[in-house]
């Protein structure tokens, strides 16, 4: 066994490719919203550390996806408003067990994090806390409310202080979450504006064991928000 994982044969992907999951990445955490536009070419790749053609190649992969369109003029290169529905693409029962895998996982990374946040919370990561927080308050759609929301859970990885644990949540989020946005998550709205706070208040008391547990609450309700969602989805496309 150790020699076959030694001698698999090593794949490396084109420059472009990066870059393409790198903004996919961005339109599923919610960096990037529909009708958001993106840097000019010159600052993407002095950014990614990449040429123009690199940046090119990748655009015109994304908006042969549909994922990007350009307009002309000063609008330039943006997110397509109908981005949301690409991963309609998806099948039910496999995105099913995705996202059930992503809920068991979370529930064991994101507790942890949570405490750790706990311990090494500074003045200025509770004053971000806050600031996620009055962002997913004041959100008006979905998809302002996935920007804020992960904003939240990204922040409170980034603040337990474990690089690989931040990873592993960013990873998480990516894959699963974008495609809950063609559906109405008002319920789910509500309840992570609950939960987030309780996270915060352990957070802020620096209470290892309380913060674990309130993120442990939120995203145990959560996935049973979730399910419910997809329950009545498949509920609806069942009907003649």
């Amino acid at each position: 066994m150790s020699e076959d994982f030694l001698l698999r044969p090593v794949r490396t992907p084109p420059a472009y490719a990066a870059v393409v999951d790198r903004v996919r990445r961005a339109v599923a955490l919610g960096v990037l919203l529909p009708g958001d536009r993106l840097p000019a070419e010159r600052v993407l790749a002095e950014a990614l550390g990449v040429s123009r053609v690199t940046v090119r190649e990748a655009l015109r992969v994304l908006q042969g996806e549909g994922l990007l369109t350009t307009r002309r003029g000063s609008a330039g290169t943006i997110v397509s408003p109908a981005a949301a529905a690409l991963s309609a693409a998806v099948d039910d029962e496999e995105y099913v067990r995705r996202i059930g895998d992503v809920f068991e996982l979370r529930l064991a990374v994101e507790a942890m994090g949570a405490g750790l946040a706990a311990r090494r919370v500074t003045a200025e990561d509770l004053q971000w806390l806050d600031s996620c927080q009055a962002a997913l308050v004041a959100s008006a759609d979905v998809h302002a409310f996935r920007r804020a929301d992960s904003e939240f859970h990204l922040a409170i990885a980034r603040m337990s202080g474990n690089a690989l644990l931040g990873q592993v949540v960013e990873d998480l989020r990516a894959a699963a979450f974008s495609r809950l946005d063609r559906d109405d998550l008002a319920v789910i709205h509500e309840s992570t504006i609950r939960g987030h706070a309780a996270v915060i208040a352990a957070v802020r008391d620096g209470e290892p064991a309380a913060a674990s547990s309130a993120m442990t609450a939120h995203i145990s309700e959560a996935r049973q928000e979730v399910d419910a969602v997809l329950a009545e989805r498949r509920r609806q496309s069942a009907m003649p």
